[in-house]
């Protein structure tokens, strides 16, 4: 099993011995549990890793079964995450479920990438299979994330904080318009190899060929981030934010929508039962909202369009988001409150 593009033996070993004791700890703390499935960049072979250290999240699918957990799951993250010393995701789903999994990119790379570490192999039974699976929305959602990595971002001094933001979202804006060519294989490693193939048949789409440099770094710094230059944090950042808005329109395209405004209405019934949910927990964020997941990532966006260097504009952001929440002096922080209480 390879869980990076440059294993070594010690690293092969932290890695096996950490994943062996989120196996040891989910078993225990649910008698229930059917299947743990290792996700994200370590399941791909493509796990970020620096100086020895691995830095990426480790991402698990807990399947399991009818019955209470002994321990709440969260509990035992926040314990995974303490004794790893990196953030753990630890997202649980009914075994039945599966065969109902929502057409999202999570989904393909999970049942094609992903890796059974204990119990059944359920990965046959999620059946997004191939690009025309993948809900044509996604592209927007991916942005509209990475447009909150960015905007998140901006109150970091950390250089390198803000190159993980920037080639996240570099990367996200590669995978809209491989997703709109009809190109996504499911690892960002296979990805690259699509794209390298289609500038040599010179069929790239013309906004990935004119900015393949960038495209080149973003992946060297996912995969080989020691080999990655440090590039300036400041013109990285608006360099992402570019990329981001650029490919915007054409991630509305291929989800069918003329406009931002129309897809901030698209909601559907459970974006309104989720909201309903969690919004007593999202402090100043108001009640009662009509299509709240499309108002919050429409939210996002603009305020990304509105920020055109690294530093948040107080007044715009109250602008992009006082319709959904009160905005106090840290209009960030409402941001955030917002997207935990909504699909994202």
């Amino acid at each position: 099993m390879t869980y990076t593009a440059h294993d070594t033996e010690a690293l092969t070993q932290r890695i096996d011995s950490e994943l062996a004791e989120v196996v040891a700890a989910v078993r225990k703390a649910d008698p229930h549990l059917r299947s743990l499935i290792l996700t994200g960049g370590f399941a791909r072979g493509e796990g970020m890793v620096r100086g020895g250290v691995p830095q990426n999240d480790y991402d698990f699918v807990a399947v399991r079964g009818v019955g209470r957990p002994r321990e709440a799951y969260s509990a035992v993250r926040r314990r995974l995450e303490r004794r790893l010393g990196l953030h753990v995701d630890l997202a649980c789903v009914s075994a039945w479920r599966l065969r109902w999994a929502p057409s999202s990119v999570f989904w393909y790379e999970t049942a094609l990438r992903g890796r059974v570490l204990w119990g059944d192999d359920v990965l046959p039974n999620i059946p997004i299979r191939g690009t025309a699976d993948i809900d044509p929305a996604e592209g927007l959602r991916l942005i509209t994330n990475r447009a909150a990595g960015l905007l998140l971002a901006t109150e970091t001094v950390d250089a390198h904080a803000v190159r993980i933001q920037a080639s996240k979202a570099i990367l996200a804006a590669f995978d809209v318009h491989l997703l709109a060519a009809g190109h996504f294989a499911p690892s960002q490693t296979e990805r690259w190899h699509l794209f390298q193939q289609l500038l040599a048949a010179d069929t790239a789409p013309l906004e990935l060929h004119n900015d393949a440099p960038l495209f080149t770094w973003a992946f060297r710094f996912k995969t080989e981030p020691a080999a990655a230059t440090e590039k300036d944090p400041e013109s990285l950042w608006m360099d992402a934010r570019r990329v981001v808005l650029e490919a915007l329109p054409v991630a509305l395209r291929h989800a069918g929508f003329s406009s931002l405004e129309k897809y901030g209405r698209s909601d559907g019934l459970l974006d309104h039962v989720v909201y309903n949910l969690r919004v007593h927990g999202a402090k100043g964020a108001k009640r009662f909202i009509r299509s709240p997941t499309g108002k919050v990532r429409v939210a996002t966006l603009r305020l990304l369009e509105a920020t055109p260097e690294r530093q948040v504009n107080g007044a715009r952001a109250e602008d992009c988001l006082s319709g959904m929440a009160r905005v106090d002096a840290t209009p960030l922080r409402t941001l955030e409150a917002l997207r935990g209480a909504t699909l994202q």
